[in-house]
């Protein structure tokens, strides 16, 4: 087993543990700091959802929780228009609505304090966690449609038609949030695509870093990222992907 899939496996579901993986992590002491890592943070994730379940029950135990996935099912962040609370007796959907404005509230606030970030920082962010898997670029396998989904689900993200073929993908921890990682394969060699639901650019930014070009673009919701380890234009992949994001939006409507 490589370093790539013991981390894919370990993000998928942080406590279970296949012997293939098992007997990877005897030898590799960082999987091994990473799975501690997610174990801890799904820990702290379902004290929080047991805790604010209850909140909204008024009190109640609650009944056998389903295990919550180690990010909020909807990443994409949409301001809510909160109205003046109307006072309804024996009913509790308006605490449901409550707390669901308080967690929106909460990734706004944070999307906004990442804002105050250089976009220098957030280039030189995207290529360090790039160099930290290597072998992604060596993939030329396409992915199935059934993996691509389930990287996606995991980290929030939808996708409508028009994405390059995609030959890697994974669900990576990276600045806070899950995101999606892909290669996807271009007439001129393999790019490097992240998409970063909770960073944000004003406008398109070209980069150069350790051997890498890179492109930051805006999208309806956060960023998009593609690199390549040799000089070509980045537009077209970017653009691939900035359309994908938008058509699933509008199929979402």
């Amino acid at each position: 087993m490589t370093h790539d899939e013991a981390r894919e496996q370990i993000g998928a579901v942080p406590g279970e543990s296949s012997p293939e993986l098992l007997e990877h992590l005897k030898t590799c002491p960082e999987c091994q700091a990473y799975r501690d890592e997610m174990l801890a943070f799904d820990a702290r994730l379902r004290r929080a959802l047991e805790l604010d379940w209850q909140k909204i029950q008024g009190g109640a135990p609650p009944g056998p929780m389903p295990k919550p996935p180690p990010t909020p099912a909807a990443a994409s962040v949409t301001p809510l228009k909160r109205k003046p609370a109307e006072p309804i007796a024996r009913h509790t959907r308006p605490r449901v609505f409550a707390f669901a404005a308080s967690v929106a509230a909460a990734l706004v606030i944070g999307s906004v304090l990442w804002l105050t970030r250089p976009p220098e920082s957030l280039a030189a962010e995207v290529v360090a966690h790039v160099e930290g898997e290597p072998d992604s670029w060596q993939k030329t396998e396409t992915v199935t449609g059934e993996k691509l989904d389930a990287v996606l689900r995991k980290s929030g993200v939808n996708l409508g038609p028009g994405m390059p073929p995609v030959v890697y993908a994974s669900s990576c921890w990276f600045k806070g949030h899950f995101v999606p990682h892909v290669v996807v394969t271009t007439p001129h060699g393999p790019v490097t695509v992240m998409i970063l639901l909770h960073e944000q650019v004003n406008a398109a930014q070209q980069f150069e870093a350790d051997g890498y070009s890179g492109l930051l673009v805006p999208a309806r919701n956060g960023s998009v990222a593609v690199l390549s380890r040799t000089p070509m234009k980045l537009d077209e992949p970017a653009a691939d992907v900035v359309r994908a994001l938008q058509a699933a939006n509008s199929n979402a409507r």
